[in-house]
């Protein structure tokens, strides 16, 4: 067959992949939850069911709280005994990782001065993940790190895709693979929604990290319990973690590694998570204190969200569609979410008094943003309590981002904007003071 015979038959498999790319595109909504692609803005009045029980005030059976000490001692464990008997599942033990290989990467990224690395990361028994360190070429100075998770694996974070980016050791989801539906993804879910703004990133001051937690735990329903079989220990049924429980634990095992790094400030460590990653994100600062700062982006229910809320995703929803997820027990509470005995005000309230911010988009309403911000005002008073102060802003849609527990809604949908972007660092910025000299930081 000639090169003439053959074209016709290239032009038609180009056009059936790009097809096929777009109907690809009705899979994101599974892989970020954009149900709110299609649904009007949500009421910024932020009325509807209050963050219960008060957070200080009497808790299964125990007195309220009056002092730090009675929080740090007595409530604060309470609480992270409810979250994993009620939601999560019992958190991992710690187990010291080991890095097998750091290999160079070269991007284009490199030629713009970034250092990066392929970290090979060994569990032991548990399991393996790849994560990506990126530095600035030549700094000579610690920097704070901003440590994420992604949806696709790392390659997908890099504008030219290197093959010397090892692919995620478990399956992602097709349209993660399908390079003709990458822009009609970032046209709906914003730029940054599979990578993050690198150049600027260093930029402004910081050092990057980030993997795929389905290396270890895959985010898919029939192949996740295997996974989740080596974690459960001795745990009961209905207690045995879940994937978010195991994504979380993953953030700690990181900063096992990274924490040593010269190259990096170890007092300045923030994690960052959209959706489900900032469900993990949020439950992983309230297991290690090591971590300075949260960045959790419209997490939804499961995240920062009241259980209790009326609006929004439903626990049974979120349980029939990732059974994974959570512990079993989290299931038990469909239909009856008013009866689960801890909601998220109290997760967010185990983060005090270090930094915490909550994104949200104004069409979201999958994700609630209105139960985030009533969360985020439960949580306000163990701010207050440690002397840090706490949500210092008058609504939803005046942000104070020099506040240790802040929360901003943007307009539009599930994902990740250049505008998310901006306010995240400037959110870091205030709250980590990177030294400035010769770094852009605004």
């Amino acid at each position: 067959m000639t090169a003439v015979d053959q074209r016709p038959k290239r032009t038609l498999w180009a056009r059936l992949r790009f097809f096929g790319g777009v109907a690809l595109i009705f899979s994101v909504v599974g892989v970020v939850g954009c149900v709110s692609t299609f649904l009007p803005a949500v009421d910024t009045k932020a009325v509807g069911v209050a963050a219960i029980p008060p957070i200080l005030g009497p808790y299964e059976n125990q007195p309220a709280v009056t002092t730090a000490e009675a929080w740090r001692t007595e409530r604060a464990p309470q609480i992270r005994e409810a979250l994993q008997k009620h939601v999560y599942g019992r958190m991992p033990a710690p187990v010291m990782p080991t890095v097998e290989a750091r290999t160079p990467i070269a991007s284009t990224l490199t030629r713009d001065g970034a250092a990066i690395e392929q970290w090979a990361v060994s569990l032991g028994d548990l399991g393996r993940f790849n994560m990506i360190v990126i530095t600035a070429a030549g700094d000579t100075r610690p920097r704070p790190l901003i440590i994420m998770q992604n949806f696709c694996g790392d390659r997908t974070a890099f504008p030219d895709a290197p093959e010397s980016v090892a692919p995620p050791l478990t399956p992602v989801m097709d349209v993660c693979h399908n390079a003709y539906a990458q822009p009609v993804i970032e046209a709906i879910l914003g730029r940054y929604i599979n990578k993050p703004p690198v150049k600027t990133i260093l930029a402004r001051g910081y050092a990057l990290a980030f993997f795929y937690a389905g290396d270890v735990v895959a985010d898919e329903p029939t192949m996740a319990p295997a996974a989740l079989a080596r974690f459960a220990g001795a745990a009961p049924e209905g207690e045995q973690p879940g994937a978010i429980a195991v994504w979380a634990w993953l953030y700690s095992r990181a900063i096992d590694v990274l924490a040593a790094d010269p190259r990096i400030d170890a007092s300045r460590i923030a994690i960052w998570g959209h959706s489900r990653n900032g469900k993990s994100a949020l439950l992983a600062a309230a297991f290690d204190d090591r971590i300075a700062a949260v960045i959790s982006h419209q997490s939804g229910k499961g995240g920062a969200t009241l259980t209790r809320s009326g609006d929004g995703e439903t626990v049974a929803q979120m349980t029939e569609a990732y059974p994974h997820w959570f512990a079993k027990n989290y299931a038990s509470y469909a239909g009856r979410e008013a009866e689960i005995p801890v909601d998220q005000h109290q997760l967010l309230a185990l983060l005090a008094p270090r930094p915490v911010l909550l994104g949200n988009g104004a069409r979201d309403k999958w994700s609630d943003p209105p139960a985030a911000f009533r969360a985020a005002q439960g949580a306000d008073a163990v701010y207050e309590l440690l002397g840090a102060g706490g949500l210092d802003q008058p609504s939803m849609q005046r942000p104070n981002l020099d506040a240790r527990l802040s929360y901003f809604m943007r307009g539009g949908l599930h994902g990740v904007t250049t505008q998310d972007w901006r306010y995240f660092l400037d959110f870091l910025d205030a709250q980590f003071r990177p030294p400035t000299e010769g770094v852009e930081t605004r």
